[in-house]
C-alpha cells in the first residue's frame, strides 16, 4: 500500500515542483530581459511577476504565489510591501467581496438550496414534460446560484438529478445524461453572474467606482439575466431540437419529492437575502430620493455591514446567534481568492500606469486589432468576449476579468461603451468556464463524475455551449448597448 503511494504521488509533486520553478523564474529573471516597445525597465520588472503569477495561479497554487508577489514585488521598488499590503487589503472592493462572502455563507449553510430546487422540480407543469422537466433543472441551479452561490447550485441539482437519472433507467454514455451534467454546470455558473455583488463581477465594478464611476445594478442584472438565463433557454432548444436525446421514458411522469418545508429559520434568511437585493434596486433606481441618497453615501459595503450587524444582534429562541460571525468569518470566506486579490489589484491597476508603459504597449496591441470608428466597436466586443471566453479555460475565473478589464476600459469613452456593460459581458464570459478541468473548481468536479460522464462527452456539449454563450453576448451587446444601463442608472 505504501509503495503504491509512493509510486502515484512522485509525478504529482513532481509536476508541482517543476512549475513551481518555472513561475518563480519568470517572476524573478523576466524584468531582466531587454525592454520592447514602450515597456520601460520597472515595467519589465512588473510584468513578469504578473506573468509569473498568472502560470502559478494556473498551476500550482492561490496562497504562497500570491505572498511572493507580495515580496517580490516590494523589493523591484516598484512599491513597498506595507504599501501593496494596505493597497490590497485595504481596497474597498477586497473588503466589500469578503462581507457579501460572509453574507451568503449563511444562506448556504442553513440548507435553503435544497428548499429551493426541490420547490421549482416539484411544480405542476413538469409532469409528463421531458423538456420542460429539464429546463426545471436548469432554473433550479440558476435560482440556486443567483440567490446562494455556484457551487451549491451545482452540487446540488447534479445530486438530484443523478438520483432521477438513477430511477429513469439512464446511464454513463447517454446523450441525455452528459448534456444535461454540463448544463446544469453552465446553469449554475451564469445564475452567480446575475448581481454584480458576485465574484468576478464585484472586482470589476470596483475598479469602476476606484475611479469614480457608478454602475447601475438594475442595469447590470437585466443584461445578466438575457444573456445567462437565454444560454439556457438556447441549450434546451439545442437538445431538443438538434442532440435529441432519448427523453420517452420520462413522459411517464416523475413525482420529485417535495421534501421538508423550509423552516422559519430558512425562510427568515431567504427574505434577508431578497432584501439585500431590494435594497441594491432601490439605491441603484431611485438615487434621487432622500431614500437613496442615504443608501449612496452608506454604499455597497456600508449596506451589507448593516444586514451584518442585525444578523449578527440577534439571538434566536435557543440563544444562538442569528448568525455566527466567527464561524461565517473562519468557514465561509474564500480566503485564497483574497491572497490573489491582494497581490493581484495592486498589479492590474499597474498594467494602467503610465509610467510603466505597459498600458501602451497593450493599446498598441488593441488598437491594431480594434481600427476605429462604427467598425472598431463591432471589433471591440467581438474581440473582448471572445478573448475572455476563451482565456477563462485555462485560467480561474476571477483572473481573466482582472487582466482584460484594465486594459479594455480605457476604450469605454471612444467606442461609447458603458463600463458596467464591459464589466457584464467580461463577467459573463469569464464565468462560462466549464471546458476544461483547470478552468474552475466547478469544472473539475465534473470532470470528477466518472461514474456519469466522460471527458469526451464534456467536451462535446461544453464547447458548443461555451460558443453560444459568447454569440449571446455579441449580440445582445450590439443590439442593445448601453440601454438598460442608462435606463435603470
Amino acid at each position: 500500500m505504501s509503495d503504491t503511494l509512493k509510486t502515484t504521488s512522485r509525478p504529482k509533486n513532481t509536476a508541482y515542483y517543476i512549475n513551481s520553478v518555472i513561475g518563480v523564474c519568470i517572476m524573478l529573471f523576466f524584468g531582466y530581459l531587454p525592454t520592447f516597445s514602450t515597456v520601460t525597465p520597472m515595467g519589465m520588472k512588473i510584468l513578469g511577476i504578473y506573468i509569473g503569477l498568472l502560470y502559478l495561479w494556473s498551476t500550482v497554487d492561490l496562497i504562497w504565489p500570491s505572498l511572493l508577489g507580495i515580496v517580490v514585488t516590494g523589493f523591484s521598488g516598484y512599491k513597498s510591501v506595507s504599501g501593496l499590503l494596505s493597497a490590497g487589503w485595504g481596497d474597498g472592493t477586497v473588503i466589500y467581496i469578503w462581507l457579501i462572502c460572509l453574507f451568503a455563507y449563511f444562506i448556504t449553510k442553513s440548507g435553503v438550496s435544497d428548499n429551493i430546487v426541490r420547490g421549482i422540480m416539484s411544480l405542476k407543469i413538469a409532469k409528463g414534460r421531458p423538456w420542460v422537466v429539464s429546463f426545471l433543472f436548469l432554473t433550479a441551479a440558476y435560482a440556486v446560484g443567483a440567490l446562494v452561490s455556484m457551487t451549491p447550485a451545482c452540487l446540488i441539482v447534479w445530486a438530484f438529478f443523478q438520483k432521477f437519472a438513477s430511477e429513469m433507467n439512464y446511464k454513463k454514455g447517454d446523450k441525455y445524461v452528459s448534456f444535461m451534467i454540463v448544463g446544469i454546470a453552465l446553469a449554475g455558473l451564469m445564475g452567480f453572474t446575475l448581481f454584480n455583488f458576485r465574484v468576478p463581477g464585484s472586482i470589476l465594478i470596483g475598479y469602476i467606482e476606484s475611479a469614480g464611476g457608478h454602475v447601475s445594478f438594475v442595469g447590470y442584472s437585466v443584461t445578466a439575466f438575457i444573456v445567462g438565463y437565454g444560454a439556457l433557454i438556447v441549450y434546451t432548444l439545442i437538445g431538443k431540437f438538434i442532440v435529441r436525446p432519448d427523453v420517452e421514458r420520462i413522459k411517464g411522469g416523475y413525482d420529485f419529492d417535495s421534501g421538508e418545508k423550509m423552516t422559519s429559520y430558512q425562510k427568515q434568511l431567504l427574505g434577508l437575502t431578497v432584501a439585500l437585493i431590494v435594497v441594491f434596486i432601490i439605491q441603484s433606481m431611485f438615487s434621487s430620493t432622500v431614500v437613496g441618497q442615504f443608501l449612496t453615501k452608506l454604499g455597497s459595503s456600508g449596506i451589507v455591514v448593516v444586514f451584518l450587524i442585525i444578523m449578527g444582534f440577534i439571538k434566536r429562541k435557543d440563544g444562538s446567534f442569528f448568525a455566527d460571525l466567527l464561524d461565517g468569518t473562519k468557514n465561509g470566506v474564500p480566503w485564497p481568492v483574497f491572497y490573489l486579490l491582494t497581490i493581484g489589484m495592486p498589479l492590474a491597476f499597474a498594467m494602467t500606469d503610465e509610467t510603466l508603459g505597459i498600458q501602451a504597449m497593450l493599446s498598441g496591441v488593441f488598437d491594431s486589432i480594434l481600427g476605429g470608428g462604427v467598425s472598431g466597436f463591432f471589433v471591440f466586443v467581438i474581440f473582448i468576449t471572445l478573448l475572455t471566453a476563451v482565456s477563462t479555460q485555462f485560467l480561474l475565473n476571477q483572473i481573466p476579468g482582472m487582466v482584460i478589464f484594465p486594459i479594455a476600459s480605457a476604450y469605454c469613452a471612444t467606442l461609447n461603451v458603458n463600463p458596467g456593460m464591459l464589466a457584464c459581458m467580461i463577467t459573463i464570459c469569464a464565468n462560462a468556464s466549464i471546458i476544461l478541468p483547470s478552468a474552475n473548481p466547478i469544472a473539475g468536479v465534473m470532470h470528477g463524475m466518472s461514474d456519469w460522464i466522460t471527458s469526451k462527452d464534456i467536451y462535446k456539449y461544453a464547447i458548443p455551449l461555451v460558443i453560444s454563450v459568447w454569440l449571446l453576448c455579441v449580440i445582445v451587446w450590439l443590439v442593445f448597448g448601453n440601454t438598460f444601463f442608462n435606463l435603470f442608472g
